[in-house]
């Protein structure tokens, strides 16, 4: 099955699967029937103190972000449950995974758990 990447504010498609929102912050002034998941994993985003510094004050630069934000992942249990949960789904069903985050390429947190699931996909 497919593990796809997208922002929120990108069209949902029938082929998306389970949509999994992996923000910190829910959309402000969506309202609740707006909502465009079906779940929210709060335990795959960056730290509030992480996303400041990077999203927020932009006093890290990427390479900074993503170790940091590997180091919370690896000691997040929560998380790492969470990334087992990923790899397990996605062996059957499309996933997508959401965040705010629009037009930045590569340099996200969703593709660095992308990453880790498809890692520990292979390595199985």
């Amino acid at each position: 099955m497919t593990l796809k990447i997208k922002s929120l504010k990108e069209r949902t498609e029938p082929d998306d699967g389970l949509r999994i929102l992996i923000a910190r912050y829910r959309p402000r002034a969506l309202p609740k029937h707006k909502e465009n998941w079906n779940e929210w994993w709060k335990a795959l985003a960056p730290s509030k103190a992480l996303h400041k510094d990077y999203m927020k004050d932009k006093i890290i630069e990427w390479p900074e972000y993503k170790r940091r934000f590997l180091i919370e992942i690896v000691n997040n249990l929560e998380a790492l449950e969470k990334i087992r949960e990923l790899r397990q789904l996605s062996k059957n069903k499309d996933i997508t995974l959401l965040c705010h985050c629009h037009n930045v390429g590569d340099r996200c947190h969703r593709y660095l758990i992308r990453d880790m699931i498809k890692s520990q996909t292979e390595a199985a």
